[in-house]
C-alpha cells in the first residue's frame, strides 16, 4: 500500500469516527432521533443505526445497570426475613411524586396478574384508587387480552360516593379486558348491624354474587392506611364516630374495608361483623392476595397487612420498601 492510499485510509476512518461521535453525543445526550440526526448530518436513517451499533462494538459507548444504593433485591430479601409471605415485589422509585410511583407499581402487579391468571379463574377486585390505576394500566396499554371466568367486587360499595370509588367502571373495563361475566357487590359496605349483614348475605339478589366471592383464586386489592384522611373515612364508608372508634383500638390499615393493627390483628370496635363483603378470615383463604401499596403513610399497614397474613403477594415501590425495612429494624 503506497503512502498516498494509507493517508486516504486513515482519513476514512477518522471522518467515520468522528461521525460516529457526533451521532452517539446527538443520540445518547442530545435525546435526538435517528430521523432527525439522519436529515441534520445527510446521511440515512439505516447509516445512523450503523454507526450507533458500531460505537457500541468498538466501546465507545457502554451500557450498565446502576441500582440504587439498596438494590430491589436486597429489599426483597430483607422483607423475607421478617415476613411470611410468599412473593415481595418491588419497583425502582424512579420519581418523587405519588402519581408516577404508584402507576410503575401497578404496571409490574398488572404484568404479574396476566402470567397468574387462568380462563376458568374468578377474580376478585376491590375498588378505589389503586385499582382504578391498575385498571387503566391493563386496558389502555395491554394490546393482548387474557381470559378469565368472572370479575367480581368482593367488597361492598358506598351509596353517595358510587362515582369516586368507579366500582362500575372497574368491573366493566376488566371484564371487558379479561372477556368475562363482570359482577358489583350491589349493596352498603358498612351496615348498621350484624343482622342486617347477615340479611343481605342471605337475599336472593345477593347470595348468588356471595358464593362467586368464595370460589375466587385470586383477590387484587389496594392496602388502605388508617387515618381519618383515609379512603374509607373521606368518602364515607364508616361515621366519624365508627372510624374514631377504631383508631382508638389501635386500627393502622385496611384492606377490603376491614381494619387492622400494626400486628395484623381486626380491629372493628361497633362495627364487628357489619361489613357486609368478603370478610378477612375468607380472603385469607384465597390462593393469590395481591395487595398494592405505595406511600410512606402506608408503611405500618403494609406491616400490619402481612403480619396478619391477609396479603401473599406484595407490590410496592422501593422507597415504601425502604421505609417498611427501616421500621422494622428499629422495633
Amino acid at each position: 500500500m503506497s503512502k498516498k492510499d494509507e493517508i486516504t485510509e486513515k482519513s476514512i476512518d477518522n471522518y467515520e469516527l468522528n461521525l460516529i461521535i457526533n451521532v452517539v453525543k446527538k443520540y445518547y445526550k442530545m435525546g435526538m432521533t435517528q430521523d432527525q440526526i439522519a436529515k441534520e448530518e445527510f446521511i440515512s436513517k439505516s447509516t445512523v443505526s450503523r454507526l450507533l451499533k458500531k460505537a457500541t462494538e468498538r466501546g465507545i459507548v457502554n451500557f450498565q445497570i446502576n441500582y440504587p444504593v439498596d438494590s430491589v433485591e436486597d429489599f426483597e430479601g430483607e422483607f423475607h426475613k421478617y415476613f411470611d409471605i410468599n412473593h415481595v415485589l418491588i419497583a425502582p422509585t424512579l420519581a418523587d411524586d405519588y402519581e408516577t410511583r404508584l402507576k410503575d407499581t401497578c404496571r409490574m402487579a398488572a404484568s404479574d396478574l396476566c402470567k397468574i391468571i387462568q380462563p376458568e379463574d374468578y377474580l376478585g377486585i376491590g375498588w378505589g384508587l389503586t385499582m382504578e390505576q391498575l385498571t387503566d394500566i391493563l386496558t389502555q396499554e395491554y394490546l393482548i387480552k387474557k381470559k378469565c371466568s368472572k370479575v367480581i367486587m368482593i367488597d361492598g360499595s358506598i351509596a353517595s360516593e358510587v362515582d369516586s370509588i368507579k366500582s362500575s367502571y372497574i368491573i366493566k373495563e376488566l371484564a371487558d379486558f379479561f372477556s368475562a361475566d363482570g359482577f358489583l357487590f350491589p349493596v352498603p359496605m358498612v351496615v348498621d348491624s350484624k343482622e342486617t349483614a347477615e340479611i343481605l348475605r342471605n337475599d336472593s339478589h345477593i347470595k348468588y354474587v356471595m358464593d362467586f366471592i368464595k370460589q375466587v383464586r385470586i383477590a387484587i386489592f389496594g392496602i388502605g392506611y388508617a387515618s381519618n384522611e383515609s379512603v374509607l373515612r373521606r368518602r364515607g364508608a364508616y361515621s366519624k364516630e365508627d372510624y374514631d372508634d377504631v383508631l382508638t383500638l389501635g386500627a393502622v390499615g385496611d384492606i377490603l374495608g376491614h381494619c387492622f393493627d400494626i400486628h395484623g390483628k381486626p380491629v372493628s370496635g361497633r362495627l364487628d361483623g357489619c361489613i357486609t363483603g368478603i370478610d378477612l378470615p375468607t380472603l385469607k383463604e384465597r390462593e393469590y392476595r395481591i395487595g398494592i401499596a405505595v406511600g410512606n403513610q402506608k408503611v405500618k399497614a403494609i406491616i400490619g397487612a402481612l403480619r396478619g397474613k391477609y396479603v401473599s403477594r406484595l407490590y410496592t415501590d422501593s422507597e415504601t420498601a425502604r421505609e417498611v425495612i427501616r421500621l422494622m429494624k428499629i422495633h
